[in-house]
């Protein structure tokens, strides 16, 4: 039952990234400005959930702080390609390439993972395709006579980098649960908490640029109270997410938890977007919904 709530939290947060992003737009905030100090939040959280617990690891020591710090290049990494597949080839395409990436940590953990369940490829199928539904505007972004090859690039690194991080997150957290088999709960999410925390901290240091970037006209981006508290809302979103998504790994299989996750992010933000912000919905993004609901279902089966 635990894992199931870890998972509930961490699916509402990650849906709650693209909603604070179009509360940004809509107030008026720097969102290069808010995307650091989301990461100051995040690595504060992690240290405060981290330091409550039975005993600190000393991060420099243990095993996995190489492949962490690795971990947070990638984080970067695939937020800065996000950024430029939207550009090329719009939303719906570069959503897609970051949510279907789910089938890359189901496969991974398959193959590494001792004791992982053999992936349910029919009701995922369903689930990729469900998502293609749902995201999917209808409307093509760009002409086929401009597609180039960059325009193929984007997105395909974006499927990498996402499905790459997952992956990562994954086998770390298996690994520190293997290894520390017979510690406490506590004492074992007290050292999830600082492996997050640590994914931030080196998250920071390499967006630390964005803070002091300059606009078109060569001029900094002026602080404003408002981009704090809009890092600070995407910061605890953040966190939460990724801790919560550790925790729920621990006791919910891989074939099973990233479908269910990545779905129910999809749900929030098509439900969200049509109740909040009265964005209209297709029917095929209806059809989407359903064919979502019928996949989780399966995979219960």
């Amino acid at each position: 039952m635990a894992g199931i709530i870890f998972l509930i939290i961490a699916t509402i947060c990650a849906a709650m990234f693209s909603i604070l992003f179009k509360l940004f737009q809509l107030k008026g905030i720097d969102s290069l400005q808010a995307i650091f100090f989301n990461y100051i939040t995040a690595f504060i959280l992690g240290l405060i959930f981290s330091l409550h617990g039975e005993i600190v690891v000393n991060p420099f020591k243990a095993k996995w702080f190489i492949p962490v710090v690795l971990l947070g290049f990638v984080f970067v990494a695939g937020m800065i390609m996000l950024s430029a597949s939207t550009r090329r080839v719009g939303v719906a395409i570069s959503t897609v390439s970051s949510r279907a990436s789910m089938v890359i940590p189901i496969i991974v953990s398959y193959l590494f993972i001792a004791g992982s369940d053999a992936p349910k490829w029919l009701p995922i199928c369903l689930m990729v395709v469900a998502m293609t539904l749902t995201i999917w505007t209808g409307k093509p972004q760009r002409s086929a006579s401009r597609v180039s090859i960059l325009d193929i690039i984007a997105p395909i690194t974006v499927f990498l980098t996402f499905g790459l991080s997952a992956s990562m997150l994954k086998i770390i957290q298996d690994r520190i649960s293997v290894a520390r088999a017979g510690w406490s709960q506590s004492m074992v999410n007290s050292e999830l908490s600082l492996v997050t925390a640590t994914i931030f901290f080196v998250a920071g240091i390499l967006c630390i640029y964005s803070f002091f970037k300059k606009d078109k006209n060569g001029n900094s981006v002026p602080f404003k109270w408002k981009n704090l508290l809009g890092g600070i809302a995407l910061g605890a979103a953040n966190y939460f997410c990724t801790y919560t998504l550790m925790l729920s790994m621990k006791t919910i299989d891989s074939s099973i938890l990233f479908p269910i996750h990545n779905i129910g992010i999809v749900a929030i933000g098509g439900v969200v977007g049509w109740t909040v912000f009265n964005e209209k919905m297709r029917p095929h993004q209806v059809v989407g919904i359903v064919l979502a609901a019928v996949s989780i279902v399966w995979l219960y089966i």
